[in-house]
């Protein structure tokens, strides 16, 4: 503080004081520290994800009657551990693990953010509103880069450089480790030897306002999820469609009834998992997973198979 120049006869406990209040009226500022401590960061050098919550992170989160979701479909939400479900472990249980691992959604790989779950919450500093900075250390390379925790939105954002350059997929295996220092998480993934691998290609077709699914190799270093996985043909139209169908006021229902059909048909089953339907849905409309079982056993064009998986009711 001494370069601040603040007058010396003002003890240092007051100068705090003074220096945090005058920050705070200062709208260039954003006061990003956590724990009752004061760390004060430009906004224009702030992701914009952090200033503002992208319109596939914000989520949609229908009535439903949870009492009809089966053992089965429970469980899966369970695994799946959505930040916005009703699911997932307790906070107080992901506070004391030493690591933890999740699964990476479309909408976090498109934005390079990470999900603030009950497995990934303890992990973070705890706001009620507002984003606090977080330092994050790349467990391959050791890179260190900041992330910031958007508390309202339940996501970290800064990320997708680093997803980027470790080619991570949607449905890819994150691993979070906790360090002796309070602020700093290692992120690290399970690497494994470079395979091209089937996945489900995803176009949208703006004129119709639909969503149709193909299947296609893609390179794969990493574990994942074969169930999640995904990828996008044209980012940008997939984000157009989404906008369209946020102004339509489409509804989850609408969306499982036009997509299952298109998931069944890459099977030679004439099957579709859950977790592929959450997952295809998530593309252009955030939903956590219940709403979407809800829908699915609600309708009367698809059958449960088992195992999670659903088919189209030919009878």
């Amino acid at each position: 503080m001494p370069e601040l120049e603040l007058d010396a006869d003002i003890s240092h406990p007051m100068q705090v004081i003074s220096l945090n209040h005058a920050l705070s009226q200062d709208e260039r500022f954003d006061m990003v520290g956590a724990n009752g401590t004061y760390l004060w960061y430009l906004k224009r050098l702030e992701p914009p994800e952090a200033l503002e919550t992208p319109l596939l992170l914000k989520p949609h989160l229908p009535r439903y009657n949870r009492a009809l979701l089966s053992v089965e479909l429970l469980q899966v939400e369970w695994e799946l551990d959505d930040e916005w479900g009703e699911g997932g472990l307790g906070a107080d249980t992901s506070a004391m693990a030493p690591s933890t691992s999740f699964t990476l959604i479309y909408p976090h790989r498109r934005y390079g953010t990470l999900p603030l779950s009950s497995r990934t919450s303890g992990f973070f500093p705890k706001r009620k509103q507002g984003r606090s900075m977080v330092t994050i250390i790349d467990g391959r390379w050791g890179k260190r880069f900041n992330a910031w925790v958007v508390h309202e939105g339940r996501y970290i954002c800064g990320l997708k450089e680093w997803m980027d350059e470790h080619n991570l997929p949607v449905g890819a295996q994150v691993t979070l480790e906790r360090t002796a220092k309070s602020g700093e998480v290692v992120i690290d993934y399970r690497p494994r030897r470079m395979k091209r691998e089937w996945s489900r290609f995803a176009a949208a077709d703006l004129t119709h306002r639909t969503i149709s699914f193909e299947m296609n190799k893609v390179q794969i270093t990493c574990d994942y999820d074969d169930y999640l996985i995904v990828a996008a043909e044209n980012v940008d139209e997939l984000d157009e469609l989404a906008r369209l169908y946020e102004e339509s006021g489409v509804t989850v229902d609408e969306l499982v009834e036009q997509i299952v059909p298109e998931l069944t048909k890459l099977s030679p089953q004439g099957t579709a998992h859950a977790k592929t339907i959450y997952s295809a849905v998530n593309l252009v409309w955030r939903c956590p997973p219940g709403p979407v079982f809800y829908a699915l056993i609600s309708n009367r064009r698809f059958r449960d198979t088992g195992g999670g998986f659903f088919a189209l009711d030919v009878s």
